[in-house]
């Protein structure tokens, strides 16, 4: 590969997403499809202001338990948030440090709210003595810069803070309108429609 720098996305790239086993899990604490359709949007809402720093967890927690009436603890609602987070594949973090050792500088840039984060972080990336701080340089998430993609503005600080040039630069997302907008700012993409996809790459 001719590139020097190579910005990864989190979800279905690096970590396996299962969004139905989150739906159910919303259903059994009484968020199911029988709520008021208000309610759903919402927690919607929530959610999306989770992912760009808006909404605190505790505001989330406490407007669940008001939508629900019930007296759920936030473990409870933390573990149906984090549900559809499956795993990420060893096979996967060897390849990032693999990745490294040969030279790529390689940055993480993802939509994703503090719960799913530190869950990620906590249970899913580490692999022997290694961390997330192993197969990054440096981390870009949503809810701490309050951007999100496919915002220009979300891939414009990031070039700006790492200096990267866009034109020695890989950008992997599974999302279409992602991609266009990384392109939008000169940089070179991969659409990772199956899971496993980029591994082709290296």
């Amino acid at each position: 590969m001719d590139y020097k720098n190579i910005i990864f996305d989190m979800g279905n790239v690096l970590v396996k997403l299962d969004e139905e086993a989150t739906m159910k899990q919303f259903a059994a604490l009484g968020l199911g499809h029988d709520k008021a359709q208000t309610e759903h949007d919402e927690v919607a809402d929530l959610i999306r202001g989770m992912g760009i720093g808006t909404v605190s967890n505790e505001t989330f927690f406490d407007a669940v338990r008001r939508i629900t009436h019930r007296d759920l603890s936030d473990h409870e609602i933390t573990k149906a948030v984090n549900a559809m987070l499956l795993y990420v594949p060893e096979e996967k973090k060897r390849k990032l440090l693999e990745i490294r050792k040969q030279g790529y500088h390689t940055y993480l840039l993802s939509n994703t709210i503090d719960l799913h984060w530190q869950y990620c972080k906590q249970q899913l990336f580490p692999m022997g003595k290694h961390t997330v701080d192993d197969y990054f340089e440096r981390m870009f998430l949503s809810q701490v810069m309050h951007k999100k993609k496919p915002d220009d503005e979300i891939f414009q600080t990031v070039i700006a803070e790492t200096g990267i040039n866009p034109e020695e630069t890989l950008f992997i997302d599974d999302l279409k309108e992602n991609c266009q907008a990384a392109k939008r700012q000169g940089l070179h993409t991969f659409q990772n429609k199956e899971f496993n996809d980029w591994l082709q790459l290296f």
